[in-house]
């Protein structure tokens, strides 16, 4: 393997922008199951925090979970995770928007720019290709570029047409959708994306194992990389 450049150490926010478009759409030349860097798994567990999967089960790569939690980019699931979820879900979900906000508004500004606010939606959309298994690509309705899809689904936030959002309009954005409905407002695709159900998920429980003295699982790896727009 050809050794890493100071790109690819910064994580994908930091990335050139020639780079960077061809690292999301998965057109390195190393291995596709190794596209997702440390610094997007926790853009992606963050991701998964505000859209939780409905049977508690993680659909992001076992091992990037584990390393992210080593490096202490994640936290360690709790054992009473669960319990303390029931315990008041707004002000949980309330506490994750504000995290994710945090890790996308990096400098504190205030407000996050269209171009973050889009790597926001790739993340989102990365979340749930991993979800059903599918391609990035196909999660967009026939004839539809990224670029414009995504460009169209941040005029809907911006309505003030100034090129930035503050924490209310994401807020917003958030709280109005639940996963599907988000990706529908993303995508412009109303149609529902099947599952391909040869993926296995992993429990999140099962993060709490030791990698040193049980054998890691084989988990199916979903090529959910990103495809050239054609403009």
């Amino acid at each position: 393997s050809t050794t890493k450049s100071k790109e690819h150490t910064q994580g994908p926010l930091s990335l050139s922008h020639k780079h960077k478009h061809r690292l999301l759409q998965g057109h390195t030349k190393q291995d596709k199951t190794k596209k997702m860097g440390g610094s997007n798994t926790k853009a992606l567990y963050l991701c998964e925090t505000i859209y939780p999967p409905e049977d508690g089960r993680s659909c992001i790569p076992k091992e990037k979970l584990d390393k992210a939690i080593a490096k202490g980019e994640i936290p360690a699931p709790s054992a009473d995770a669960e319990e303390d979820l029931d315990d008041d879900l707004d002000a949980k979900i309330d506490s994750c928007i504000k995290e994710v906000w945090a890790h996308y508004d990096k400098k504190a500004t205030g407000f996050l720019t269209k171009k973050v606010v889009q790597q926001f939606f790739k993340d989102s959309l990365e979340l749930v290709a991993l979800r059903k298994n599918v391609k990035t690509k196909d999660l967009f309705p026939p004839g539809v570029s990224m670029s414009k899809a995504l460009d169209d689904a941040y005029a809907g936030i911006d309505k003030s047409g100034l090129g930035k959002i503050n924490f209310e309009a994401f807020e917003e954005f958030i709280n109005e959708s639940d996963l599907d409905e988000a990706l529908a407002r993303i995508t412009g695709n109303t149609e529902p994306i099947p599952i391909n159900t040869s993926v296995r998920l992993i429990n999140i429980d099962e993060l709490q194992l030791s990698n040193s003295r049980h054998p890691k699982a084989h988990v199916a790896k979903a090529d959910y990389g990103y495809e050239d727009d054609e403009e």
